[in-house]
């Protein structure tokens, strides 16, 4: 799915910019272009494009053209120069553009004839029906919308301001790249100043910029402040090393009412991108967005929790219920809610806001999109609610960020929702099962601290780009096939609201299966779909090396297993079913005490009760292979006396190994 690349709303935190790598001459606008130039790129691929006279060469400038555009915001230039490409057959990847940059301007029906189009193409009918599915949420959305009036502030000017953040009662901090910001460099992604935080009431009068501590000549934005208004968190983007620029999470303190010097958070590591702090449950959790995942990859969102002693936990990153294979960025927390922006989960065009709060399991609730027009087919943002409300006709107000049409940069906007003095109308209740499911699938393989040693320490699950995908009922009847794509993901949209097996499989990889429950699923709050994200894992083949299985236990001098042994050898059994390709060799190893030819013995038939156990759960005998290896291959080599009692746990452990099939 091709979806409005992170752009101007994140301009301060996707840099890679004023560094050695930039102070090279830009040559030309590909060049520019590649290197996120997008100001500078914009001229130089409009020269380039008038004196193409080879009509491939002018189709790709006009397409760099457009997407330069968008990363500015400036969508109706982008769709001149979409329909541009169109016009010179660039092909299908200029047709979903330009679809999409329509959505943007909320032109939705004039999207959907493009997208009808697009599902003509070979490829791409499951993409351009989710498309055309989502457009029609959207007019249906905009028609139903009594509830929230939105008002764009006057402080807004021609450049970009934006992530309001309550500060001091009566105060809002924001982001801006205005005449006023610190620095004189012009930033050659926008074309602008580097962005700055400044203050201003309510009403947004009176604006000026915040702490000069604070504001220095590099990007600064994002701000958030704890409860008591002493602890702010911002995003400054620098470089430590004389490289490239990233984007850090800094912290500063109020003492008797004068900012300190900000200082870096502990956790924070060069190279990738911290931004978009903010706090939950009472100060005590801090979340912000972040590439960890991948660096320069899609942006998911991470905790980290406040300890005793007062420092900050190693980042952690929230589930697959909220991170998807998109781009999650500006949470903002209040009590046990949290909101956010996804550029993957169904929506209205761009980002759109969502929010979702701790149930009572402590597991996160299924992400719901705020209605229009708090979303609109702009990109939405940071958004706030201000409690502090003396007007009684008013049920909720707030501020929030966005790139909506009519306004072409990000902008603050006011919102709030007013009693209703009009009499209830009668609606009949609503049928919930017209609704749609999107089943959004991630496919994963296992990172290890050594990549070519599955027994080292795990350190978390990456992307697995053009894995194969079947998607089947629980009865194992096929429902579609596909492959995921460079970022490891597709969407599904369900026929039926039946459970799924999705079965994954690529080459060097074992084939894994997942069962995906539908029937119990529901939208919630008015909404007319709603995605499961699912994490498919495939597990990297090790062909003819040993790779540890744990939690298996016999009794002492037995070979009988025990009967917590058995969940992880049913997983074993999950993964031969799964890949009948595979033939195993399975070893027990013993510690160093004891006799060698008891110990081959015992370890003999302490491999035989595993391979006996396989052959029950439906296993054929002849893939399957059971070697006692007693004592010999200890992988704790200390002297046998001297060993710990951990040591010799560590020796005697059971493995199997890929066998290749002859």
């Amino acid at each position: 799915m091709n979806k409005v690349l992170l752009n101007f709303v994140v301009i301060y935190s996707l840099m890679v910019i004023h560094s050695c790598t930039f102070q090279q001459k830009i040559k030309d606008g590909e060049m520019a272009y590649e290197r996120k130039q997008y100001a500078v790129a914009i001229d130089m691929l409009a020269q380039e494009f008038e004196d193409a006279r080879i009509k491939e060469i002018k189709a790709q400038k006009a397409f760099k053209l457009g997407k330069s555009m968008m990363q500015l915001l400036r969508y109706k230039d982008a769709e001149q120069w979409y329909r541009k490409a169109m016009e010179l057959d660039y092909g299908p990847t200029a047709m979903v553009a330009l679809g999409h940059v329509l959505k943007n301007q909320e032109r939705y029906a004039e999207a959907i004839t493009k997208f009808e189009k697009l599902g003509e193409e070979p490829g791409y009918k499951q993409e351009a029906q989710k498309e055309i599915l989502l457009c029609n949420q959207s007019l249906a959305r905009i028609k139903s919308n009594r509830d929230y009036v939105v008002k764009r502030m006057g402080m807004n000017g021609l450049v970009s301001e934006y992530a309001p953040t309550p500060y001091d009662q009566q105060f809002i901090v924001f982001t801006s790249e205005g005449d006023e910001a610190s620095g004189k460099s012009t930033y050659t992604w926008t074309g602008q100043k580097y962005s700055d935080l400044f203050v201003m009431p309510k009403d947004g009068s009176e604006v000026r910029r915040f702490d000069a501590l604070i504001n220095t000549a590099a990007n600064e934005g994002a701000a958030v402040f704890s409860r008591d208004m002493n602890t702010m968190f911002f995003n400054r983007c620098y470089s430590t090393t004389g490289g490239d620029d990233f984007c850090k999470i800094m912290m500063s303190q109020r003492i008797n009412d004068v900012w300190s010097e900000p200082v870096l958070l502990p956790f924070v590591t060069e190279g990738y991108q911290y931004k978009h702090p903010a706090l939950i449950e009472n100060d005590s959790v801090l979340i912000f967005a972040s590439d960890l995942t991948e660096a320069g990859g899609p942006f998911d969102l991470y905790y980290s929790e406040l300890s005793i002693n007062a420092t900050w936990s190693n980042p952690e990153p929230f589930p697959s219920s909220i991170n998807t294979a998109g781009n999650e960025i500006f949470p903002t927390g209040e009590g046990d809610t949290l909101y956010y922006s996804s550029d993957y989960l169904p929506g209205m065009g761009g980002f759109d806001i969502f929010k979702t709060y701790i149930k009572s399991n402590g597991s996160w609730a299924t992400p719901q999109a705020l209605a229009y027009p708090l979303n609109s087919g702009g990109d939405d943002f940071s958004f706030f609610i201000d409690r502090t409300n003396v007007d009684t006709s008013i049920i909720e107000k707030g501020y929030f960020s966005s790139s909506r049409i009519g306004v072409g940069k990000d902008d603050i906007f006011y919102f709030e929702k007013k009693k209703s003095d009009k009499p209830k109308i009668f609606e009949p209740e609503i049928n919930t099962d017209d609704f749609t499911i999107f089943v959004a699938i991630s496919t994963k393989t296992k990172g290890f601290e050594d990549p070519l040693n599955p027994n080292s320490r795990f350190i978390k699950n990456e992307t697995l780009p053009n894995a194969f995908v079947k998607i089947s009922r629980d009865d194992r009847t096929s429902l579609q096939e596909a492959t995921t794509n460079a970022q490891g993901y597709q969407i599904y949209e369900a026929i039926e609201k039946k459970n799924l097996i999705l079965t994954g499989s690529k080459p060097g990889y074992l084939n894994a299966s997942v069962n995906v429950a539908l029937d119990n699923v529901r939208p919630k709050d008015g909404e007319k779909s709603v995605t499961v994200n699912v994490d498919l894992i495939l597990d990297k083949i090790f062909e003819n090396k040993e790779v540890n299985i744990p939690d298996i236990y016999y009794a002492y001098d037995k070979w009988d297993l025990r009967p917590v042994s058995l969940p992880t050898l049913d997983k074993l059994v999950k993964i031969l079913l799964e890949n009948p390709q595979v033939n195993i060799e399975l070893l027990s190893h013993t510690d160093c005490r004891g006799d060698d030819m008891y110990n081959d013995e015992l370890s003999q038939k302490r491999a035989q009760s595993v391979i006996d156990y396989l052959i029950s759960k439906g296993i054929g005998s002849n893939r399957l292979i059971a070697k006692g290896m007693g004592e010999r291959s200890l992988v704790e080599t200390c002297a046998c006396e001297s060993c710990t009692e951990a040591q010799h746990q560590a020796n005697r452990r059971t493995t199997f190994i890929i066998r290749p099939k002859k």
